[in-house]
């Protein structure tokens, strides 16, 4: 399995209490945040299959949610992700 590069950072990140508050709040943290850069965007365009989106670190989900919205808005077929750890457990 190829590595295809890391994601960027479109915006400033999420941060503060407002993460707590409800579901819509926390998506519009950390919506237009995140981008695909180019050439991970090329590398996508060419593979069959999925995209393995690894985070370390989990939250609220939201961030690897948009971040699983932007890989198949630049073309990956399907978004597998993979969390290493869960905040808050």
């Amino acid at each position: 399995m190829p590595y295809l590069g890391s994601l960027s950072r479109a915006g400033p990140g999420p941060a503060g209490p407002g993460l707590r508050s409800n579901s819509a709040q926390r998506l519009r943290a950390v919506w237009g945040t995140i981008a695909v850069p180019g050439q991970v965007a090329a590398a996508i365009s060419t593979l069959p299959g999925p995209v393995l989106l690894v985070d370390d670190l989990v939250d609220t989900g939201w961030t690897l949610t948009v971040a699983a919205m932007q890989l198949r808005a630049a073309g990956a077929v399907g978004v597998l992700p993979v969390v290493l750890a869960a905040a808050g457990t």
